[in-house]
């Protein structure tokens, strides 16, 4: 194999599709559970399988690890936690005080830079306190940081070939199936 399986090329298709459609929101929360879904393919099928902080922290460390200046593994995950289960980026364990991601749109450029905002700063006639803009301002490029993951998640796969866990765990990857999956759903879309 040399080139992306087609179970897990699936999803970061649909991070691709979801960048393209601009539905940012959609391509970060897809590209933060990759981690998880990557360390639990490393686990033996035959047991259960759970994703832990400890996985994915641990992924990200041997895969993500000096693709970010600003963000380890703990950190990623701690978004992960605030994007899927809250709908926010803060963590109270984070770092930063606000993390925002810069839309490919935006005549503003930065990646994985952080800028300081003393408290009463004001922008637009507000303090910036009072907009949660004063602090440790994490600034991601939403194109760049999606791709960063997905392109640790190809490399980490091929690198993958010969493990029997992962190989035996891609084919279980839900997806897009247009022709069902037999013998449940024949000709039928499927998702699964």
């Amino acid at each position: 194999m040399t080139s992306t399986p087609p179970e897990l090329d699936a999803i970061l298709a649909e991070i691709s599709k979801a960048l393209d459609a601009k539905l940012y929101y959609l391509a970060i929360a897809v590209a933060l559970s990759v981690p998880d879904i990557c360390a639990c393919l490393e686990c033996d099928p035959e047991k259960p399988i759970w994703a832990t902080k400890d996985k994915y922290v641990g992924w990200c460390e041997r895969n993500i690890a000096g693709r970010f200046k600003n963000l380890d593994g703990e950190d990623l995950y701690r978004i992960r936690g605030g994007v899927l289960h809250q709908g926010h980026f803060e963590h109270p364990k984070s770092k930063f005080d606000r993390i925002m991601f810069l839309g490919p749109d935006s005549r503003f450029k930065a990646h994985d830079v952080v800028v300081h905002v003393a408290e009463g700063v004001i922008l637009g006639g507000v303090d910036a306190k009072e907009l949660r803009l004063s602090g440790d301002l994490l600034q991601l490029d939403v194109l760049r940081f999606c791709e960063s993951i997905m392109d640790a998640a190809r490399k980490w796969v091929v690198s993958k070939e010969s493990d029997p866990y992962v190989q035996k765990n891609l084919p279980n990857l839900v997806r897009y199936r247009p022709n069902g999956l037999p013998p449940f759903s024949v000709g039928v879309p499927t998702i699964a």
